[in-house]
């Protein structure tokens, strides 16, 4: 009975190690895959990172044109309040027109920002000069007007 004993208990360890040999193995797999995720998931990233950079440039460049857009928006601003200095009777409608052309160059910068849309940043600008030349044209009628003797 002795030799039965032993027998079974050589067996059962014999079963045990087998399957911690499975176990093992079977780990040993399941490592293998995660690893092989991880490395997908970093070549991903890389990939990743490298269009990202590529999506940058054209943002960087836009954002560049737009500072350049909103130094011209300044430089119009700056001749509007030059020439209202020099026209004493209109200086104060010269400056609601700047400060109008002003905040609306700052709001359509701010769209052109949002959508890269600097076509529609010159078409502003245009018509904020057309505006500025209307404007113009009616101050001088009115200063012919005012020259006029009474009669």
């Amino acid at each position: 009975m002795a030799e039965w004993s032993a027998a079974v208990a050589a067996a059962a360890f014999v079963a045990l190690v087998a399957g911690l040999l499975v176990g093992l193995r079977m780990l040993l797999r399941r490592l293998g895959q995660a690893q092989a995720s991880v490395e997908a998931m970093q070549a991903d990233l890389h990939r990743l990172s490298t269009e990202i950079g590529a999506v940058l440039q054209p943002v960087e460049q836009t954002a560049k044109g737009v500072q350049r857009s909103l130094e011209a928006a300044g430089g119009l601003v700056q001749a509007v309040r030059q020439v209202s200095g020099t026209v004493e009777r209109t200086s104060s409608a010269v400056e609601r027109v700047a400060t109008t052309l002003s905040a609306s160059a700052v709001k359509h910068a701010e769209r052109i920002a949002a959508s890269r849309h600097l076509d529609e940043a010159a078409q502003w600008a245009e018509l904020g000069l057309t505006a500025w030349q209307l404007w113009q044209s009616r101050s001088k009628a009115e200063g012919n007007h005012d020259s006029r003797p009474n009669g």
